[in-house]
This record gives structure tokens, sequence and C-alpha cells, in this order.
């Protein structure tokens, strides 16, 4: 052969057993769904904290991690879970020569978004008032530089990913030709390094240094630096579980580059369990974040509050609408009189009577209008003869 190296891309095909063809693509579309909905909702808390006006550059990176992989789950996983069931490869040449180069994309994106985050959080906690606010042409920046490089270092996996044919099966691989054997060797030893070693080193040495400066102190409430080291224990641990899981896929992917015999080659179950132990990792982000902060679980309350309230409001609008009418008319005669009463001038007791309850009837109006100008004297006196005695004592 005139390739130094071959090996399949794609996810590992020409195996049999139930448990490959029937089993594996089963637990990747469980690990498919789960990590959509969760990170679904970390986006959705997210964007809703932002239209409230919380906004962090942490946030923001948060929102790019959980877009990396609702990628990885949309574009990736389907794509090996369907290879893993015919064990053969259907998807055409494009797809073949970008899908480990895509899935690398998204994984170094992941890689360079920790680190990111480990510089905005150490800087937060160095200097609260500057970095409180989002700068939203240093949000892009980051954004952008983040996957440029992502696109940029992975581009091999393009250029040595092709089809072929087997015994009348079309397999994806990835060969090296021999002319580019060398060029190889020097990208398989400083990948890893740029892609994996220095970010996760990064990110490690600035979540300790935060660590260190939100010890609490004397004379300061234990609150905000409680919750402060608790948030700085999330972003870490998601960092951490990112870095574990993502090691294995290293090893194998080193040692299928610089073995060389063909026995040397990792074994297939190893390969195929480092990968779904890789893919797993965008289904455990979101759960971490929500186990470890109140701020998301509060988040998705309110949001599946706003989503539960909104249903009934609908469905009570077009159940009674004749109610609702009666009901708009009733509000709307009691604001006028309302206004009729705040216009009416205060004349004497009747009057203030009337501007208590805004309601003279035409009988009772009438009989204030006789009784308005009487006086004591002119009324009908109860007890006359009581008067006739005194006038006659006096004459």
């Amino acid at each position: 052969m005139n390739v130094s190296l071959l090996h399949f891309a794609g996810g590992i095909q020409l195996l049999e057993g139930v448990e490959i063809t029937v089993l594996l693509p089963v637990i990747l579309a469980v690990i498919c769904f789960i990590g959509f909905v969760g990170n679904l909702l970390i986006s959705a808390v997210l964007v809703h904290d932002f239209r409230k006006g919380k906004t962090s550059i942490v946030n923001a990176l948060v929102i790019n991690l959980t877009t990396a992989d609702l990628l990885i789950i949309l574009f990736c996983i389907p794509i090996r879970a369907v290879t893993y069931s015919k064990q053969s490869w259907s998807f055409g040449n494009f797809v073949c020569k970008t899908t480990d180069w895509f899935l690398h994309c998204c994984l170094v994106a992941k890689s360079f978004t920790l680190a990111a985050m480990g510089q905005a959080r150490y800087n937060y906690v160095l200097n609260p008032p500057k970095f409180l606010h989002l700068h939203p042409k240093r949000l892009l920046g980051i954004v952008l530089s983040i996957w440029t490089i992502s696109v940029v270092l992975p581009i091999p996996h393009v250029v040595f990913t092709t089809m072929k044919e087997e015994q009348s099966i079309t397999l994806c691989v990835f060969e090296i030709p021999f002319y580019a054997s060398n060029f190889m060797n020097v990208f398989s030893k400083i990948y890893p390094v740029v892609a994996y070693m220095l970010p996760m080193i990064f990110t490690a040495t600035c979540y300790m240094k935060t660590m260190l400066r939100t010890k609490p102190r004397r004379n300061r409430t234990p609150n905000p630096r409680h919750q402060s080291k608790r948030i700085t224990l999330m972003l870490m641990c998601v960092s951490s579980a990112y870095g574990l899981m993502w090691l294995p896929e290293w090893i194998g992917w080193i040692w299928a580059r610089h073995s060389h015999s063909k026995s040397g080659n990792p074994p297939p179950t190893f390969m195929i369990y480092v990968q779904v132990l890789l893919f797993v990792n965008s289904m455990v982000n979101p759960m971490i974040l929500m186990a470890m902060s109140e701020d998301f679980r509060e988040g998705f309350v309110s949001i599946w509050g706003l989503v539960k309230c909104r249903s009934p409001r609908g469905a009570g609008e077009s159940r009674s609408p004749k109610a609702e009418e009666n009901g708009a008319e009733t509000g709307t005669s009691i604001i006028h009189s309302l206004q009729d009463l705040q216009n009416l001038p205060i004349q004497g007791h009747s009057e203030a009577s009337a501007n208590k309850t805004g309601i003279i009837l035409p009988d009772v109006e009438h009989f204030w209008q006789h009784r308005r100008n009487t006086t004591a004297a002119e009324e009908t006196d109860p007890i006359p003869w009581e008067h006739e005695e005194n006038l006659q004592s006096a004459q």
C-alpha cells in the first residue's frame, strides 16, 4: 500500500455483533436526546437572563459552549449512530471529508471557550466593576478568534479523509500517503499540545488563582464570597469534566498515529468506548450547570412559569369571549364613573354622598331637590301641643 497510516473516519466500520449494530446506536440516540434538551434549556435560560438585563462575558461564553455541544449533537452523533448501525458509509464524499474535521472544530472550540471562561472569571473576581457588564465588540472578537482557530487547526482531517470501495462496500477512511508522513508526524505532535494541553493548563491555572482570590476575609460578609466561590467551582467542574472525557480520545488518536505496526493499533473496542465517552460530555455539561447553579434552576422555573401561564390565558380567551366583552365593558364603565366623580364639585352633604357612590337615582335626586333648602323650623313639628301651651302661657 502507498499509505503510512489508514484508519476509519466517521465511526468504525466493518464490525459485526448486536452490541455494535443495535445497542451502540441506541446509546448514542439517548445521549443525543438528553444532551439536546439539556443544552437547549441552558441556552434558553441564558437568553432569558439577557433579555432581563443580566449580562456577563462568562454567560455569553457558556452560550458559545452550549452551541458547540448542540452542533456535535445535531451533526456528529447521528452520523456515527447510522454508521455503526449499517457498518458502512452512506452519506457521500463531502460528509466523509468533513465529518472528523467538523467534530474536531467543535471540540477545539469548546477547549478554547473553557480557557476564555477561566480568564473571564479570574478578571471578574480580580476587578468586578470593570468586567461586570458585557462589551459586545470585545465578546464578538473573542468568539470569532475561538472559531477561527478551531476551523484552521484540524484542516488535515479534510485533506487526508476520503471514500474507498472494499468488496462492494463504501467506507470512509483517513489515510496518510508516504509523501505526507513527515508532515503528519510533526502535526500529530503539535496539534494535541495546541488544541488540548495548553488550553487545559491555562484554564486550570486561572481557576486556581481565582480560588485563591475568593478566600473569605474577616471584615466582609461570607455570603457573596461563598457564592463567588461556588460559581468558580461550578465552572471548574465543567472544565475538568471536559478535560477528563477528552483525554482518552487523545490517547487513542496519538496511539493510532504513532504505532508503526498493524498489531500496535488501538483495538476497535477501545476506540468506540473513548468516542462514546467524548459524546457523553455534551450531556454532562448541562447537568453540572443545573445541579450546581441556583440561577439556572430559578431561570428554568421562571421560563416554565411563563410557558405555563400563556397557554391557559389563550384557552380562557377562546372559551368565553362574551364574558371577556362584558368584563371589558364593566371595567370601562367603572373607569368613566371614577373620572366623572373626580370632576364633580362638592355641594353639601348630599353631593358628597353622591360623590362616594357615583350614582344618583332619579327619585332620590327629586327628593333632595325638594328637601335641600328646607330648615328645621319649616318642617312639621312632631309635638305641636307643647308649642301651643308655651304660646298661651306667654300671652
